[in-house]
């Protein structure tokens, strides 16, 4: 019998519905519809000429016809994969995958890139930008650099950037100057995060002043909107003090006293724990690690 693509994507929608004994955790494995998942079942048992379920009230089981055809397609899809991961082996040896967030890639990391080609230009390096921590689990990368808390179980830590905010504006802020004599004014001002607003009564209680008033806080979730709107004068914004020097260096961002917030989490260089560390993944960390003692701001 020859087996179409059609017939496969019929059995490994079988597979997988036998092997979780649910259409509905199948089809969240699938990223398909449980209607889809049950058309593609019900063509299979036709075409076969066997019943492979027993659809009863909130359950299903699998027949004897329907267990042992679950395992052989069980162990067929295991073959593929190890098949495949054969072939891709040594394209994978040849590479080093780091997830980055991709605020920190694009502002501190991306431009000293230039350095670590000079000094490693046979190691292919690949960078996969995502928002969340890297999860060893599941994400194909060797290691991260992550914000957070930096208690992560699966992982092994190391520092790379503090996560202090500072309060910063455009310079062309109307009232910038109003705040300059009197830092009160600056609660009359529209004012922005990225975390959490209480950072804001924070950052008042260490410069000194009670807040006798309701702040008008907007909460961003991203942090090139948040630069951007601080760009576009639309108020003052706590930003990462290690990822706005460029701004500040080159004024089209003032830095409004030399007051920090520490909102509890940081960038750091994270790896999966207990694994053996390889001459790529070790050499990477040698060089980020040079790249945060030469100059974490510059």
């Amino acid at each position: 019998m020859t087996v179409s693509a059609t017939l496969l994507n019929q059995l490994r929608a079988f597979e997988a519905v036998g092997r979780h004994g649910s259409f509905k955790r199948a089809a969240d494995e699938l990223s398909v519809t449980q209607s889809a998942l049950s058309h593609q079942v019900r063509h299979l048992e036709q075409h076969l000429g066997v019943a492979l379920l027993l659809r009863l009230h909130r359950r299903i089981e699998m027949t004897e016809e329907g267990r042992r055809l679950c395992a052989d397609c069980t162990a067929g899809l295991q073959t593929l994969e190890r098949a495949v991961r054969q072939l891709t082996h040594t394209d994978a040896e040849s590479t080093l995958t780091v997830g980055v967030a991709p605020y920190f890639s694009a502002r501190w990391l991306t431009p000293r890139l230039g350095r670590w080609w000079a000094r490693h230009p046979n190691i292919d390096l690949q960078l996969r930008h995502a928002y969340q921590p890297a999860d060893f689990l599941h994400d194909k990368v060797d290691a991260g650099i992550s914000w957070g808390h930096g208690d992560w179980d699966e992982a092994e830590v190391r520092p790379v950037l503090t996560g202090e905010l500072v309060a910063v504006c455009s310079p062309a802020l109307t009232g910038l100057d109003a705040i300059a004599k009197d830092i009160g004014t600056l609660t009359r001002q529209r004012l922005m995060c990225e975390f959490d607003r209480r950072h804001w009564e924070l950052w008042f209680r260490n410069a000194g002043l009670v807040i006798t008033r309701k702040l008008d806080v907007v909460v961003f979730d991203d942090s090139h909107a948040l630069r951007r709107a601080a760009l576009e004068c639309h108020g003052v914004a706590l930003f990462f003090r290690g990822l706005i020097q460029e701004d500040l260096e080159s004024g089209q961002l003032v830095q409004i006293l030399d007051v920090k917030v520490d909102p509890g989490s940081a960038y750091y260089f994270v790896r999966p724990k207990g694994k053996p560390v390889g001459p790529k993944l070790a050499a990477f960390q040698r060089w980020l690690m040079d790249e945060v003692r030469r100059a974490p701001f510059a």
